[in-house]
């Protein structure tokens, strides 16, 4: 199987490579309130290690996280707080029928 490389990145000596669609990143999800939407970790590291996040539909967040487990089994994080702007989101929130982060 061949796989196309979106990026690697050399952190503390790890290097951590995201394949080009593994990621299931899909639309952002229907929603009708902001209660609708949660913040997940943005592919295997979260804000508190060296990753992102995004705003998801709640009712998507179990396949999400079952998924994301199983893609990201082994994947090693580092531990250092994000400087990625979605880490200073106030939360998720829904913006014209989408789940999108707050500000």
């Amino acid at each position: 199987m061949r796989i196309a490389w979106k990026a690697a990145i050399v952190a503390g000596g790890l290097v951590y490579a995201v394949a080009a669609g593994a990621a299931a990143k899909g639309a952002a999800g229907a929603c009708h309130v902001d209660s609708d939407c949660v913040l997940v970790p943005d592919d295997c590291c979260g804000c508190t290690g060296g990753g992102k996040q995004r705003a998801l539909p709640k009712k998507d967040k179990v396949g999400y996280e079952r998924s994301r487990q199983a893609r990201c089994a082994g994947t090693l994080c580092t531990e250092v707080m994000s400087q990625d702007s979605s880490c200073a989101s106030a939360g998720a929130v829904c913006k014209e029928g989408k789940c999108t982060l707050g500000s």
